[in-house]
């Protein structure tokens, strides 16, 4: 039997090499183009999630503030909105010509305006138009010194009269009677405060108060609530 030439043999082996190189060559490439099959799918499928789709919907509202403001009535007037002092409404106290051991009452009623808020009021301050200093000399300071002041609600004003008793007493009618507690308001004119003052000059007012003169002005205050 003849041999094979050698030149030949070493030909096959190198064509057996090349052939399994191409095989596992074809094998790579078919894995890495699997991988990036699977790669592209996956972000086609990232993609998708990212871009879904939204809508609204939307509400609003219209917000205002309300208001809250008193008007008041003295007996002879009419309902006025007395909130700077020089618009104070004039209590019809007949109060001059005062002797030692008189009483003079009047009353104010108080109430919220239309369309107006609910609250609550309550005497708050009072001035004097002068304050004289020395009442030796004065009799203006010993008057009002002398005079007492009795202030409180009442369920009508008929209840409002010199001989009345009830709400706080101030020993001076500069000073504030302690004791008041605030009176309701109702919304739109409704629940009226009625207010009684009594001034008295007592019995024991010194002899400097002959003639004197004074002019208190009592503050109301409101607050809503």
């Amino acid at each position: 039997m003849t041999a094979p030439a050698p030149n030949e043999s070493g030909r096959s082996r190198r064509a057996r090499r090349l052939d399994l190189v191409a095989r596992r060559r074809g094998l790579t490439f078919r894995r890495a183009r699997a991988l990036l099959a699977g790669a592209l799918v996956l972000g086609i499928g990232a993609t998708a999630t990212l871009a879904a789709w939204t809508d609204q919907e939307n509400a609003k509202a219209t917000l205002t503030a309300g208001t809250f403001a008193l008007e008041s009535l003295v007996s002879g007037g009419s309902w006025t909105d007395t909130t700077a002092p020089a618009a104070a409404a004039v209590l019809p106290l007949a109060a001059t010509g005062m002797m030692p051991g008189t009483s003079k009452a009047a009353w104010i009623q108080i109430r919220t305006k239309a369309g107006s808020g609910a609250g609550t009021v309550n005497l708050t301050g009072v001035t004097l138009a002068t304050t004289p200093a020395d009442p030796t000399v004065d009799p203006n300071k010993s008057f009002s010194d002398a005079l007492t002041v009795r202030i409180g609600t009442v369920a009508t004003t008929g209840d409002c009269v010199p001989s009345w008793t009830g709400g706080s007493l101030a020993t001076k009618v500069g000073t504030l009677p302690t004791g008041l507690t605030p009176a309701t308001v109702g919304a739109n004119s409704t629940l009226v405060a009625i207010y009684c003052v009594v001034v008295t000059l007592p019995t024991n007012a010194a002899n400097a108060a002959q003639g004197g003169s004074v002019t208190p002005t009592w503050a109301f205050t409101g607050t809503s609530s």
